[in-house]
């Protein structure tokens, strides 16, 4: 386990969890912090396991409340109008499924950085709320496009143009999150679904995650998308894993795969 000022990174078999740490201003994400969330990204996906990625904050109040405004953006540095966009695009790109356990209330930035996980599992206090309205700003266009994704256009709209949060009840009931759960239940209930997760085949988990997002992003396939599709089922067919799955299925055991 390693910890930073901000964020602690543990690994657990074959999860791994980034727990945003900034209690004083309820787990706000500053330029530091998004250095060193990008920076654990990037050596996850450079190392040869494979981990489900579960993103939390610390505490039960909140997950996050989103950029730390007491930084001052008015006259940032090219360098600091790349660092939210790269660490967004590194988790919507990593290979591996992840999982947005969401301990509290969820504002600004924060919905869209549990919007770019797969998967989302709530407590029953949490709030979401999009405020860039409230602060005579605009939400960035991606943020925007993934909060449609996982919510109807009338509640994207709502939350866009009113800023006020909506509890996670509602949030479940547009789509926004997978299940919603009494904050004793949390961790069990995400952990359980990631040691789930992480049980599988590497390779089918790696593959159905790159088409679910091709799917996601233009809302239907091509011809050629669809033979790509093809090619993939054929390769894992002749793959070890689907060996060792079968063979286990038929022995009545749990499987051993190797991602290959």
């Amino acid at each position: 386990m390693s910890v930073t000022s901000t964020i602690d990174t543990e690994i657990d078999g074959g999860v791994c969890t980034i727990t945003i740490r900034n209690p004083e201003k309820r787990n706000a994400i500053g330029y530091s912090m998004i250095r060193e969330i990008s920076a654990v990204l990037d050596e996850l996906s450079a190392d040869d396991n494979y981990y489900v990625l579960v993103l939390t904050g610390a505490g039960s109040e909140a997950f996050s409340a989103g950029f730390d405004l007491t930084q001052d953006r008015t006259e940032r540095t090219d360098e600091q109008k790349e660092l939210w966009p790269e660490m967004i695009s590194k988790l919507e790109t990593y290979e591996y499924p992840t999982i947005a356990m969401i301990n509290g209330d969820t504002y600004g930035g924060a919905v869209e950085l549990v919007a770019n996980c797969d998967l989302r599992i709530a407590a029953e206090d949490a709030r979401f709320g999009i405020t860039p309205a409230k602060l005579g700003l605009v939400y960035r266009g991606s943020a925007i496009r993934k909060v449609m994704e996982i919510a109807n256009m009338p509640t994207a709209k709502e939350l866009l143009f009113t800023a006020d949060p909506i509890v996670a009840d509602r949030a479940d009931d547009e789509g926004m999150v997978n299940q919603v759960v009494s904050s004793d239940e949390l961790e069990a209930v995400t952990y359980e679904m990631a040691d789930s997760i992480a049980e599988n085949a590497p390779l089918s988990l790696i593959h159905m995650k790159e088409i679910t997002h091709s799917i996601e992003q233009k809302g239907a396939m091509t011809e050629s998308e669809r033979k790509w599709v093809a090619e993939i089922r054929d390769r894992m067919f002749r793959s070890d894993d689907h060996q060792e799955g079968v063979e286990a299925f038929s022995e009545g055991r749990t499987p051993e795969f190797t991602g290959q």
